[in-house]
């Protein structure tokens, strides 16, 4: 038990070393006003709600694509049917 105490303590002063040399190394930035400004626009017009509607309404034409196509086999096998069944009482 007192052998993973030390290895813990270990790894916590070595990572308290590494925060220290980052924070040594490492100085805040502060951006351009433009870039902030053209930032705040970028998010009030509101990109996110946008994709979030493409994708929705991209899950919605798939789904009638596919129901058209299962539409369509349908009517396609009940016309193969009720073809099958008009032929067979035609006397030949």
């Amino acid at each position: 038990m007192g052998m993973g105490k030390r290895f813990t303590d270990i790894q916590l002063a070595k990572v308290a070393s590494l925060e220290h040399k980052l924070s040594s190394a490492l100085k805040p930035v502060t951006p351009r006003q433009e870039f902030i400004n053209r930032l705040g626009e970028h998010i009030q017009t509101n990109q996110r709600s946008t994709l979030v509607n493409n994708v929705a309404n991209w899950h919605i034409i798939a789904l009638m694509v596919a129901s058209f196509a299962t539409l369509a086999f349908g009517l396609a096998m009940i016309a193969r049917a009720l073809l099958g069944n008009v032929q067979k009482k035609r006397p030949v």
